[in-house]
């Protein structure tokens, strides 16, 4: 079996959203300026998270005074020139400038991060993604041995590279999220994983590619995959709307 390649560096999409773990902790949170977040549904993400992903950038320094970050909707109607951003601070909101090419600067302090404001968006919750360039760590592919592997063993790499990936993104992988996919080229042939209770056959498509996502059922149980030896293979993230395209098929 030839190497495995994964995109180094590719462009992460961290869409702006609350995380749910962040609305739980009070019955009625509320931004640093007052205003309860039910109030509306813009797209918001915390300042340290921010602040996190930034540094995430391959190109990035840690002491950063400020990290330039490319912001993009998810919709093509909406332009670089419609997104308006500013960092929820009690009454002084930093505004921060999106350029005609969708880069924002972002500044970077102490104080900022003690308050960790919202970074708010004049968008929908959820349609908004942050880019950067990532650097994800180099590993071995699945030792595949007559036309046979484990499952678990298959989806390692996967595993390992997403295991770094929450730690810039803590929901990157959860349902309703990006999510990394194995992409195997088999030259036509078919996959199929043998369980207990039957088999399930994966039919490549017109490229001769089957897109394979990591489900936890089946990770458990470690059934074994039936897969060609030289099979060609590529860890990919995936947005929310591929996943479900992929899942339907």
């Amino acid at each position: 079996m030839k190497g495995l390649p994964v995109l180094l560096p590719f462009l992460l999409l961290a869409a702006l959203s609350l995380p749910a773990t962040r609305a739980q902790e009070e019955k009625e949170p509320e931004t640093l300026s007052g205003r309860p977040l039910s109030h509306s549904n813009l797209a918001r993400l915390p300042y340290r998270q921010l602040i996190k992903i930034a540094q995430s950038d391959s190109r990035s320094k840690p002491e950063a005074e400020s990290y330039r970050l490319r912001i993009q909707s998810r919709s093509s109607l909406v332009s670089s020139r419609d997104i308006e951003l500013y960092l929820d601070v009690k009454d002084a909101p930093v505004i921060l400038v999106v350029d005609n090419d969708g880069f924002v600067e972002v500044p970077h302090h102490k104080k900022l991060l003690d308050l960790n404001p919202d970074l708010v968006a004049n968008q929908p919750r959820g349609t908004l993604n942050i880019f950067v360039d990532l650097e994800l760590p180099k590993v071995d592919p699945p030792k595949i041995k007559g036309g046979k592997v484990e499952y678990r063993e298959l989806f390692r790499p996967l595993m390992t590279i997403q295991e770094e990936m929450r730690k810039v993104d803590p929901t990157f992988g959860l349902t309703g999220q990006q999510q990394f996919v194995l992409e195997v080229e088999t030259g036509g042939e078919p996959l199929k994983i043998t369980r207990e209770l039957g088999a399930r056959t994966f039919t490549p498509n017109e490229d001769g590619k089957v897109y394979m996502i990591m489900e936890s059922y089946l990770f458990e149980e470690n059934p074994i995959v039936s897969i060609p030896d030289d099979a060609e293979m590529q860890v990919l993230p995936k947005s929310p709307e591929q996943i479900e395209e992929i899942r339907s098929k």
